[in-house]
């Protein structure tokens, strides 16, 4: 075997692991749990909004289904896959939500929204997943409803981390029903 042939069977065994762990995250939180079509939602009751005032978003969800994709040509993957993100705040009953575009990196994904709708991480915890809004303090998410524009994550707020546990798919199916 040459020196070049040995460099390049040492590189992919190296890449390995890395591509493994990454497939492995990806299929534990999205392709292999609920048929391929997991929810991760919070609901937020009058309560806790009341005690905390701050925060502006009511419900709020990441949906998700592997056989789903704008861009038809390919595949999601562990290294780009396609998800959706949407939220009701405390002044409406109006969703808001969009398509946001994910990779695996390390332990966590990283998303963003298309024309600058904002970007934030999602990392795993137990059977649930801590979406934190990324970018510094100017940032936030923004998307559209119906009517107009909703946004969270402003500095300031009580908007910029969120805990989803994994939930009921009729949640996320209902929000945008087809």
């Amino acid at each position: 075997m040459s020196w070049r042939a040995l460099a390049l069977v040492l590189t992919a065994a190296a890449a390995s692991p890395a591509a493994l762990a990454a497939d492995d995250l990806y299929t534990r939180y999205f392709t292999g749990v609920d048929g391929g079509r997991p929810c991760y939602v919070r609901v937020y009751d009058d309560a806790h909004l009341k005690s905390h005032p701050k925060q502006t978003v009511r419900r709020i969800f990441i949906d998700f289904d592997v056989n789903t994709r704008s861009d038809e040509t390919r595949k999601n993957g562990a290294d780009d896959f396609e998800a959706g993100i949407s939220f009701m705040l405390k002044r409406s009953s109006e969703w808001y939500g969009q398509a946001l575009s994910c990779k695996t990196v390390r332990d966590h994904f990283e998303c963003y929204l298309e024309a600058d709708g904002g970007t934030f991480t999602l990392t795993p915890r137990g059977k649930a997943l801590r979406l934190e809004v990324t970018g510094g303090p100017g940032s936030d998410i923004h998307t559209e409803g119906e009517k107009d524009f909703g946004t969270f994550g402003a500095a300031g707020g009580d908007d910029r981390v969120f805990l989803l546990p994994r939930g009921d798919r009729k949640i996320c199916d209902a929000a945008f029903p087809k």
